[in-house]
């Protein structure tokens, strides 16, 4: 067995803390349906006793070293000098003590997330510290980075800070402050990390605590202050029939007096958020025209946001109710929160157009791309599901199909008029033109074990149909319960050079003795998102670098990581290059 030996020591369990939390990470970020390549660190500063280093850091991998941080502590002197809380006051000495010992330490905190930043190398990586605790004679920041390009992708607002509060301006920022909470607790039990729990919560939890602090955060920025059980009420909304029926309808979060909302009907005696029956039967009078109005403390009336609301004030906005157990929660007509049987994740109801425009691409070489995109922009406006078809022979389909649709004269539909066709059951069929061939179309196929019992009719019938003989087509559906599915699904074109560079960083680090297992996970893991494009040679040769590596790990230290061997892919050929 290998000795196990801390060169920067902190404390005698921050190896196993560190990679317990690293593992914690990215189940929580997996749980919101957000994808950025998570990593965790601890950087600890010296506050007391005689050590060989007065910055320790513990990471998974060398990435960085104790003289990266030797300027933090004075930017965050800086920091806090210019800050105009550093001016506050406090009759109270141990309150005034303690309020101006945290903000230094946020502000340390902030310096970090700058310093790493900057280093070389690491502009691509986008930094979140929390404030630190005291394990013995350092005080312990934990950080956790992701992918810039990831948070760039996820929905949010622009406000930070409304009043003296903090505002948390996305699901993913309110997980990830959560986290940091939770880890920093844990760093004040004894010995922590020994028991390999560090936040103490499942993933659920967590983001049920992020999502609860979102909410709060958002009702702040329409000016009320006491909203940290509203999230139930969505949940409750959603989820009671009325007179055996299903939610649906829109609630505005606004108050009152914003000069945004226009109330059409006011009440005489609003209704108290706890009285769900009653909020939920008047979401019942919600429609095209009003909207039920809720200030975060009762529901006062039914209207409108007006056309000129500035958006740029984020003050008021929308939780939609889609079907039982469904709502989402927008501003601006951006959704920020989905929520599913009590269950949130970031929005991933959006039209992937990336992907569609690269299958119409690769499947109609001469289709109006920027018109069909358009199309099933149109058809996404649908009221309770929806699907698309683009065939490359359209005019014979709707022939074939012709005793369950109506085929119609070969005509360009304006997309308003395809919104509006999309509330009969039954696909819009087109050709690669954009020129529409039939309506209300049924699909067929044999069934072939392709689809999946979870999924409804639509998406069932579009893999069947594209199971069959059918010519090259493309099907967009638009699910009720907001879902969206482009098919058939075709790994994306890439570089073979990527792949190659992949294969090659994988076998070097497998190579080393003793390996870095961290790092060699990571690019594994690389090497996995790549597997489709691999030849058996290369499978080969990766699946026994894989093999060595943990022949190794369980000779020296008595454990073995199994993972899936890697194989070739038939459906893999040259077409899959850029």
């Amino acid at each position: 067995m290998a000795k196990r030996y801390i060169e920067q020591f902190m404390w005698g369990y921050q190896d196993i803390f560190r990679s317990a939390l690293d593992t914690d990470v990215g189940s929580v970020l997996k749980a919101i349906g957000f994808h950025g390549n998570p990593r965790t660190m601890l950087v600890g500063f010296q506050v007391s006793g005689q050590h060989a280093f007065k910055i320790c850091i513990e990471q998974g991998e060398t990435r960085y070293k104790p003289s990266d941080f030797e300027n933090v502590q004075q930017l965050a002197d800086q920091k806090y000098a210019a800050n105009s809380d550093s001016n506050s006051f406090h009759s109270d000495s141990r309150m005034n003590e303690s309020f101006h010992a945290s903000l230094k330490n946020q502000m340390r905190s902030e310096a970090l997330e700058e310093t790493l930043s900057m280093l070389s190398g690491e502009g691509e990586r986008v930094y979140f510290a929390g404030n630190s605790v005291r394990v013995d004679d350092y005080a312990v920041h934990v950080i956790i980075s992701v992918d810039r390009q990831a948070v760039a992708a996820v929905p949010r607002l622009s406000t930070v800070k409304r009043d003296q509060f903090k505002i948390r301006p996305s699901l993913f920022h309110a997980v990830i402050s959560t986290t940091l909470e939770l880890a920093a607790r844990s760093l004040c039990l004894p010995d922590a990390g020994a028991s390999l729990q560090v936040l103490n919560s499942s993933p659920g939890e967590v983001v049920r605590s992020a999502t609860e602090s979102l909410i709060r955060d958002l009702l702040y920025c329409t000016g009320y202050w006491f909203g940290s059980d509203s999230h139930l009420l969505m949940n409750s909304l959603s989820a009671l029939p009325y007179e055996g029926r299903e939610g649906y309808g829109r609630l505005v979060l606004a108050k009152s007096d914003n000069p945004a909302i226009n109330a059409l009907v006011n009440l005489s005696r609003p209704i108290a958020a706890r009285n769900v029956l009653a909020v939920r039967k008047i979401l019942e009078a919600s429609g095209p025209t009003a909207d039920v109005l809720f200030d975060g403390e009762k529901v006062y009336g039914l209207g409108t946001i007006e056309s000129t609301y500035d958006a740029t004030t984020e003050s008021v906005f929308v939780v939609t109710f889609a079907s039982r157990g469904v709502w989402e929660l927008s501003h601006a007509g951006v959704a920020l929160l989905s929520v599913r049987d009590g269950i949130p994740s970031l929005p991933t109801y959006v039209l992937d157009e990336e992907y569609l425009a690269d299958l119409i691409e690769r499947l109609f070489s001469q289709g109006d791309k920027d018109f069909l995109i358009e199309t099933a922009r149109a058809a996404g406006k649908h009221r309770h599901g929806a699907m698309l078809v683009i065939s490359a022979d359209a005019a014979g389909e709707a022939q074939r199909l012709s005793p369950q649709c109506w085929s119609v004269r070969p005509a360009t539909l304006a997309p308003e008029l395809i919104t509006q066709l999309t509330d009969m059951d039954g696909a819009v069929l087109l050709d690669p033109s954009g020129q529409c061939h039939a309506i209300g179309v049924i699909l067929d196929g044999e069934a072939r074990g392709e689809g999946d019992p979870a999924r409804g009719s639509r998406m069932n019938n579009a893999v069947r149909y594209l199971g069959s003989d059918s010519p090259p087509a493309i099907v967009v559906v638009y699910s009720a319960d907001g879902g969206i599915d482009i098919l058939p699904y075709m790994p994306p074109r890439v570089r073979k050079e990527d792949v190659e560079q992949a294969v090659i960083n994988f076998l070097d680090l497998a190579s080393y003795r003793p390996p870095d297992f961290e790092t060699a996970y990571r690019a594994w893991d690389a090497v996995k998102f790549f597997a489709f494009y691999l030849s058996q040679e290369r499978c080969d040769a990766l699946n026994q670098a894989r093999d060595e590596l943990e022949e190794w790990r369980m000779e020296n230290n008595g454990i073995q990581v199994g993972e899936v061997r890697l194989k070739a892919n038939a459906a893999m050929n040259e077409t899959y290059w850029i």
